[in-house]
């Protein structure tokens, strides 16, 4: 793996290995679930989409919100008070991408417009024309260019923890003390966990939750090394949309939270100055604020989906 996807990508690699090296270090891994969230997890299905077999599920009714995850991540990490939350107003559409979780892989390079082509042939196997898609750091990259490559499929877009593209003068990227930190795997794995956590989320907040980490989503399948390294490739070949913000005509809500170290809300702020008709909130956190706040982060996304469009 590469400094280039770890100072850029969705960093959610980070919290996997976090999680195996609690299990190593013999730490308590099984997730509590905040007060309030789903207690068990829906059933995931499968559909043929493509060249792959899609792992799938679909939570609550009305109208379709497609869900696309981040770098690594599958399905199973997104945060289940959000979840629930948001299901209570829609039809939520959970999916893993290419190669990751329950979804299959072929031979085809993996690219960002495949993935896109994927999150189609998704929507296309469940009969869905047209939705909301909210997309998580990487996902957000997914997101944008299925706004511009099938305007027709897209409603809404949320874009959390994301950007433009990975390089250019456009782009504001982690500090070098944060990519370094990031690769540092000195120490032992207590101490590499510590450093990494440190992070994804505030100091100052866990210092004043301790225990939540406890309580964090973890995969219930862990995600293929090859795959996450052909996810890397993948972002690595892509051009990014920061010269083409303009030709996303659909509303976009940007959240981003203050504290993010990894991907700086810089980045949403330039995203938004782009887009016509575009939300930006800024919520207080760090990369992985959907998990510090995931009742509010909720209510932000599901007032932006309700509101009129201009």
């Amino acid at each position: 793996m590469t400094k280039r996807s770890l100072s850029f990508a969705g960093i959610f690699i980070i919290y996997i290995l976090f999680v195996f090296m609690s299990a190593a270090s013999g730490a308590s891994i099984e997730p509590a679930l905040p007060a309030g969230a789903v207690s068990s997890p829906a059933i995931s299905q499968s559909v043929r989409a493509g060249d792959i077999s899609m792992g799938y599920t679909v939570i609550g009714e009305g109208y379709p919100l497609v869900l696309i995850t981040g770098y690594s991540a599958t399905m199973d990490m997104w945060d289940p008070l959000l979840i629930k939350n948001l299901s209570s107003h829609y039809k939520v559409i959970l999916f893993d991408n290419r190669g990751m979780g329950r979804t299959s892989a072929s031979a085809r390079p993996f690219s960002v417009e495949l993935f896109v082509e994927d999150t189609v042939g998704l929507m296309d196997a469940l009969k869905i024309k047209k939705a909301h898609i909210l997309g998580w750091s990487m996902g957000t990259f997914i997101a944008m260019e299925l706004a511009l490559k099938h305007p027709d499929r897209v409603d809404k877009l949320v874009l959390y923890a994301g950007a433009c593209g990975w390089k250019g003068g456009d782009v504001i990227k982690a500090s070098p003390d944060v990519i370094g930190d990031l690769t540092d795997l000195s120490g032992t794995g207590e101490e590499r966990s510590k450093r990494l956590v440190n992070i994804l989320f505030p100091k100052k907040w866990l210092q004043d939750h301790p225990g939540f980490l406890d309580g964090l989503p973890r995969p219930q399948t862990p995600p293929s090394m090859d795959s996450i390294r052909r996810q890397d490739q993948a972002m690595g070949t892509w051009p990014g949309v920061c010269d083409r913000l303009a030709g996303i005509s659909q509303p976009a809500l940007f959240i981003t939270g203050t504290e993010d170290v990894v991907i700086p809300p810089a980045n949403s702020l330039l995203m938004a100055s782009r887009i016509p008709s575009s939300w930006l909130i800024r919520l207080p956190g760090g990369h992985s604020n959907m998990y510090q706040y995931p009742a509010t982060f909720a209510r932000c996304i599901l007032d932006f989906l309700g509101a009129e469009k201009e």
